[in-house]
């Protein structure tokens, strides 16, 4: 492994003054440890892809078995079956969520790490560490294309609104504990009604898997342009409306299911909008890892796992909904990680790759230990430094 890069306030001459020679990235991948999270960074065919490039991958023994992968389909694709420890002495570290203590505590310092940025589940006491250590850390879920478009939150969120749809499905059935309707209906009995509160991407996509099953769709957002984009891309019999206090409050006494896709402007939905919910309902909140979008969402700090009852309404809190089907997230996440990775292959170019390429940059959260994310920053209570000031020193 390369020594460590002592960033900092370094000029030029220190943050790229490593010598690469002919040596590729290593690549570690540990197990997911946190709550209900099952997805994971990379697949063994994209795995295969990296070997092939000179990569050298190490993953954790049996990190894959979220996805039902074992250890023999990583080393059959080029991979090295190690301890977490040995993970963490890598170059470059890929993980669907923060880092925890014990994780942070392994991490080798100047390591270029990789996660999904999760501000809700950000712990201080775990920053501060990987600021010690001078860690670059980079939030995917922020990484743009040319287009300025967030690949890999977009995915997510279409993942996440089309599962949140087939595990209504399964939750309304008897099998489940559920009511026992159909979510589409059949001739002579009404569909079940699906309000989604959001009509971004995950909520145009459950929006779609919604329908596709012949359920009664309402889909609420302030924003006229994603209200019209809903119509466009799934149906125009989608009814469609702003947030009025009063049409919403309707739509929810009449609702099956309740999709929180995004957190509105005024903030969380409090609990009287919940209250007047049939009861045997059910409710998905989709923002657990921005604080929530219902009052009674239950919101830890920690990536959480929980299906619980509250006003008669079955609430399903998970830190990732897009868990339920972690074998095509993960393989989604592996097609858009790969061609990132193999651009970053070169040990002494990782810190002037973030100069040169502003899609990169931008998605930085800690540049050699110095937190450069302002929201973060004030949530933890941590200096706050401006990615710019870095760029002009080198």
């Amino acid at each position: 492994m390369a020594g460590s890069l002592n960033v900092g306030m370094a000029p030029q001459e220190q943050l790229l003054g490593v010598m690469s020679g002919n040596r590729r990235l290593s690549v570690g991948l540990p197990a997911e440890h946190n709550g209900g999270e099952k997805r994971f960074p990379l697949t063994p065919e994209g795995v295969a892809l990296l070997t092939r490039e000179g990569f050298v991958v190490l993953i954790e023994r049996g990190a894959g078995e979220g996805i039902k992968y074992s250890d023999l389909h990583y080393t059959e694709a080029g991979a090295q079956a190690v301890d977490a420890a040995e993970v963490f002495q890598c170059d470059v570290v890929l993980k669907i969520t923060p880092l925890n203590g014990e994780e942070a505590a392994l991490i080798r310092p100047g390591v270029f790490l990789l996660t999904l940025l999760q501000p809700q589940y950000q712990s201080a006491s775990v920053v501060k560490l990987l600021m010690q250590k001078k860690v670059t850390a980079v939030a995917i879920d922020r990484v743009t294309d040319e287009q300025g478009r967030c690949l890999f939150a977009d995915i997510l969120d279409e993942i996440d609104g089309r599962a949140a749809i087939v595990l209504a499905s399964e939750l309304l059935s008897n099998r489940s504990g559920g009511k026992g309707v159909l979510l589409g209906g059949v001739p002579g009995v009404a569909a079940s009604e699906v309000l989604i509160i959001g009509g971004g991407l995950a909520g145009r996509a459950a929006a779609r898997a919604a329908c596709g099953l012949g359920a009664l769709v309402r889909v609420f957002d302030n924003d006229f342009y994603r209200l019209r984009a809903t119509q466009l891309e799934v149906s125009p019999s989608v009814f469609t409306s702003n947030l009025h206090p009063h049409v919403l409050e309707n739509a929810m006494r009449s609702a099956d299911v309740v999709i929180g896709t995004e957190v509105p402007d005024r903030g969380r939905l409090g609990m009287n909008y919940v209250e007047m919910m049939k009861r045997g309902a059910l409710l998905f909140d989709l923002c657990m890892d921005k604080g929530g979008c219902f009052e009674t969402s239950n919101c830890s700090e920690a990536p959480c796992n929980k299906v619980y009852e509250q006003c008669g309404v079955l609430h399903y809190c998970l830190s990732s909904v897009g868990s339920a089907v972690a074998r095509t997230a993960s393989m989604a996440l592996s097609n858009l990680l790969v061609p990132l990775l193999i651009s970053l292959n070169d040990p002494a170019m990782l810190y002037g790759h973030i100069k040169s390429d502003d899609r990169l940059r931008n998605a930085v959260y800690l540049f050699g230990g110095k937190l450069t994310h302002k929201e973060l920053s004030i949530r933890l209570g941590l200096p706050y430094y401006d990615m710019a000031l870095f760029m002009a020193m080198f």
